[in-house]
């Protein structure tokens, strides 16, 4: 199983940004370890073995789910979407702050601990399915 993980880097430069395709826990560990950066921005992951659909507009065949990952302020952020799950986030740290991605919000509350992050990532390397090692909410009750 494999899955691919892309995001922006916020150096200054214009486009500046990461592609890695992971297929060990140890590089899940690595790719957690590049988005504490403080100029790495949050990760969309895409995971080879699930099933595609249809691009609206296009049609092209493309991921039938949404993952996002990012660390802020010393806690993970991780949102999910796939036909089975309404987009939410993990049930987190009632602690943990807002963070403001590119273009994804992740609500307060909804922070990890960082080797949490790694854990959820590397069972949906696995498994390709939603992360059942920790409790998830609707990202919008």
């Amino acid at each position: 199983m494999s899955f691919t993980a892309y995001w922006g880097i916020h150096d200054g430069s214009i486009d500046n940004g990461e592609i890695r395709t992971i297929t060990t826990d140890a590089e899940v560990d690595a790719l957690v370890t590049e988005l504490t950066k403080e100029i790495s921005g949050f990760a969309r992951i895409h995971h080879e073995g699930r099933p595609t659909m249809p691009v609206p507009f296009t049609g092209e065949p493309g991921p039938d789910h949404i993952v996002h990952a990012g660390v802020h302020r010393a806690y993970g952020y991780l949102g999910h979407l796939d036909p089975d799950h309404d987009f939410g986030h993990p049930v987190g740290d009632p602690a943990s702050p807002v963070y403001h991605s590119d273009s994804e919000e992740f609500p307060a509350g909804s922070g990890i601990p960082v080797e949490t992050l790694a854990t959820a990532l590397k069972e949906f390397l696995a498994t390709g399915q939603r992360p059942t090692c920790v409790d998830w909410t609707p990202a919008y009750p």
